[in-house]
């Protein structure tokens, strides 16, 4: 089953990964395994059981995920240790939403705070881009908390568009 894992440790890097056997999930979490079903998405977080009684280090990363991409974003757990997170549905828009999820962590995006005052109706763009999903959906979950009731806050990903090489700016000719 494709799955990203996540550690907890945020000088080691997501990974995708085929975990085809409940050894190879009981390994990427370190222990047993607790599923916590975000069934709004299709997809289930799976983490060490035993990562409470341990006491084991947040995961930041993993809570900014389930903010970003949860249908009820101000309900969210606090995970522990590190994660898997995994689709469980094969159908056609939690595949897609696996796929959203892939691309914005494994692929180079930019990523833009967006706005909507109280009262209007438009989504406006922040001056606030970050070029890593993490940290973008960390700063937007803990800025939320910040806001005026009724603004709202949302994160918009977008694949860069690629500079115009120096060729193509000054002409591909050599000066003779």
């Amino acid at each position: 089953m494709r799955s990203i894992v996540i550690p907890h440790d945020q000088a080691r890097s997501p990974r995708l990964r085929h975990l085809a056997t409940a050894s190879d999930f009981h390994d990427a979490v370190g222990g047993w395994l607790e599923p916590i079903e975000m069934p709004a998405l299709g997809v289930t977080v799976y983490v060490n059981e035993a990562a409470r009684r341990e006491h084991h280090p947040i995961n930041c990363r993993a809570m900014a995920l389930w903010w970003l991409y949860s249908a009820e974003p101000m309900h969210y757990p606090i995970f522990l240790g590190d994660v898997v997170l995994v689709s469980t549905d094969d159908g056609e828009e939690s595949t897609a939403l696996l796929e959203r999820i892939i691309g914005d962590i494994f692929e180079p995006r930019e990523f833009v705070v967006q706005i909507k005052p109280y009262g209007r109706g438009s989504w406006h763009d922040s001056f606030a881009r970050f070029t890593d999903v993490f940290d973008a959906a960390t700063w937007c979950m803990l800025f939320v908390t910040t806001l005026r009731p009724g603004a709202l806050l949302r994160l918009q990903s977008r694949v860069p568009v690629p500079s115009p090489s120096v060729d193509a700016i000054l002409g591909g000719d050599e000066l003779r």
